[in-house]
C-alpha cells in the first residue's frame, strides 16, 4: 500500500514538471493565441492621453509652422515630460485665466492682439475645457495647450527683445538663450509663483524712459477701461513704436551712453546723475545706423583708426579720415571713441563749438561728432576707474599725440532712434529725420503703407 502511494506521488510530480517543460518550450505565438482573450488587445497600443497628444503634436510639422517659437515650446514641455499646464482639472485655475488676459490685452504693452493666436485661443473653448472636460477630446486640449504656451512665449520674447528686433530675429531667439534670457525657463518659474502676471511682465526693459512710456499708455483716453481690441490712436502708436526701439537697445545698466539721433544728443547716464552733450549725426542721404555695443577705449590726437583695416596701430591723418570740413583743425583737438561695432560707426569728440550751434544737425557722412570731447573723455576715465589717466590724456591732446586709452571698465553704448518723449504728462514729438516711424508702425500693427504719390 505504501509503495502504491509513493509511486502515485512521484507520477504526480512528474506530470507537473512535464507541464512546466511544455509551457517553456512552447512557441510564444502559440501561447499568445492560446491565452489571449482577444486578438486586438495586444496590438491596439495607441496612447490617446493628453500627454501623448502634446508630444505628438509638437512633432507635427504642420502645427509647428503655425507657432512663433516651436523649438522653445517643445523644450518647455520636454522639461515637464509633456504634462499639460493650462488645461488640467484643478481648483485654482487663476494662472490659465491670467495668461489669457495678458495676451488678450497686449495693446497695453504696445503690441498687437492678432499676433497671439486669437482664433485658436477662444474663451468659450477654454470654459468648456475647464468646466466640462469630458466634452473636449485630448487632441483638442493638447492643441489649445500648445498655442497658449506659444502665445505666452511670444509675448515674453516680444516684451523683452521687441517684435521687430534687427539683431535678434525670432528664429535666433528660438534656438538658444540670448544674454541670459530664456523665455521657457522664465515661464516655468513664473508658473510656480503666486504673482504670475508680475513675473511675466518683469521681462520688459528696466530703462526709466521705457517705464515712462509704459505708464503713459495707462493714461491715454482710459485705454484699459474699454475694449482691449480698440484701434490704437496716433499717440498710442507713436509710443508703441518707441517702446519697441527701446527693447532693441537693451538699456538695462545703471551706467551707459545713449546717443539719440532725432534729438541730436549724447547722454552719459550714471547712477546718480546724467551728463548731456550735443552731437552731429548723419544726413538723410548718409544716415547714422543704430547700434548696441560697448565702448572699450579712445584715441587722442589728429589721427584715427583706419576704417578699411579697422586696426588701431595704423593711424591716418584726420583730414583723410573725415572728408567734411570740421573747422579750424590746427587749433582743434580730437578724440576718437572706439566702440566695438561691426557697422564701423565713427564717434569723434571735437573741441570746435561752431558745428553744434545749429538746431538741426543731421549733416555728416554717417559719423557722429560730439561736442566737448575732452570733457566726455574725462568723465569716462573717472567712471571706468582710470582717473589717474586724466592728466596724461590732457597732455596728449595738447601735444597732438596719438595715444590709446583703454577703459578698465567698458561702458555700454547705444545709438537709438527715439522720436517721442513724455514731459509733464504730455507727449513731445521730435523730427523723424530719416522717416522711419511709419515703417515700424506698419510692421507692428499690420498696416499697409500709405502711397503718398496719390
Amino acid at each position: 500500500m505504501k509503495i502504491v502511494e509513493i509511486s502515485f506521488a512521484a507520477s504526480k510530480q512528474t506530470l507537473i514538471w512535464l507541464f512546466v517543460l511544455c509551457i517553456f518550450f512552447m512557441p510564444v505565438e502559440a501561447i499568445s493565441k492560446s491565452y489571449a482573450p482577444g486578438k486586438n488587445i495586444i496590438r491596439n497600443t495607441t496612447d490617446t492621453s493628453i500627454t501623448a497628444q502634446i508630444a505628438g503634436q509638437l512633432n507635427d510639422k504642420a502645427l509647428n509652422n503655425g507657432l512663433y517659437f516651436p523649438v522653445s515650446a517643445k523644450r518647455f514641455y520636454e522639461k515637464r515630460a509633456f504634462a499639460p499646464v493650462w488645461t488640467v482639472e484643478q481648483k485654482d485655475q487663476n494662472k490659465t485665466w491670467a495668461a489669457m488676459l495678458l495676451i488678450d490685452c497686449v495693446l497695453q504693452f504696445g503690441l498687437r492682439h492678432e499676433d497671439y493666436h486669437p482664433k485658436e485661443l477662444q474663451y468659450t473653448t477654454l470654459h468648456t475645457i475647464l468646466e466640462q472636460p469630458g466634452k473636449v477630446s485630448n487632441k483638442q486640449k493638447a492643441r489649445f495647450e500648445i498655442f497658449l504656451t506659444d502665445a505666452m512665449l511670444a509675448f515674453m520674447n516680444n516684451l523683452h527683445f521687441g517684435k521687430l528686433n534687427p539683431y535678434y530675429p525670432p528664429a535666433k531667439i528660438d534656438r538658444a538663450t540670448i544674454n541670459g534670457f530664456n523665455s521657457e525657463e522664465i515661464l516655468t518659474n513664473a508658473l510656480k509663483l503666486p504673482a504670475f502676471m508680475d513675473a511675466v511682465v518683469k521681462v520688459q526693459p528696466l530703462n526709466k524712459e521705457y517705464a515712462i512710456f509704459q505708464h503713459q499708455l495707462h493714461l491715454i483716453k482710459g485705454l484699459y477701461e474699454g475694449d482691449c481690441y480698440e484701434t490704437p490712436e496716433a499717440d498710442v502708436r507713436k509710443i508703441a513704436v518707441n517702446m519697441e526701439r527701446l527693447r532693441w537697445a537693451e538699456i538695462n545698466d545703471s551706467t551707459y551712453i545713449q546717443i539719440n539721433i532725432p534729438t541730436y544728443t549724447l547722454k552719459l547716464v550714471l547712477p546718480d546723475t546724467t551728463f548731456n552733450f550735443k552731437i552731429v549725426v548723419g544726413a538723410r542721404a548718409t544716415p547714422t545706423p543704430l547700434m548696441v555695443s560697448t565702448l572699450t577705449d579712445f584715441v587722442t590726437g589728429t589721427g584715427a583708426v583706419n576704417p578699411k583695416t579697422n586696426q588701431r596701430d595704423k593711424m591716418i591723418p584726420y583730414n583723410l579720415f573725415f572728408k567734411q570740413k570740421t573747422g579750424n583743425q590746427k587749433n582743434g583737438t580730437y578724440i576718437y571713441f572706439m566702440p566695438g561695432n561691426k557697422a564701423g560707426i565713427e564717434l569723434l569728440g571735437l573741441s570746435d563749438k561752431n558745428l553744434f550751434r545749429k538746431q538741426k544737425r543731421a549733416t555728416s557722412n554717417g559719423a557722429i561728432r560730439i561736442e566737448r570731447g575732452e570733457e566726455l573723455a574725462k568723465l569716462l576715465l573717472t567712471t571706468a576707474g582710470n582717473k589717474t589717466d586724466i592728466k596724461s590724456m590732457h597732455r596728449a591732446l595738447m601735444d597732438r599725440e596719438i595715444k590709446v586709452f583703454q577703459l578698465k571698465k567698458p561702458v555700454p553704448i547705444r545709438i537709438t532712434y527715439i522720436t517721442t518723449a513724455i514731459a509733464d504728462g504730455q507727449i513731445v514729438k521730435y523730427e523723424d529725420i530719416y522717416n522711419l516711424d511709419s515703417k515700424v508702425e506698419n510692421q507692428l500693427y499690420g498696416l499697409k503703407p500709405v502711397n503718398k504719390t496719390k
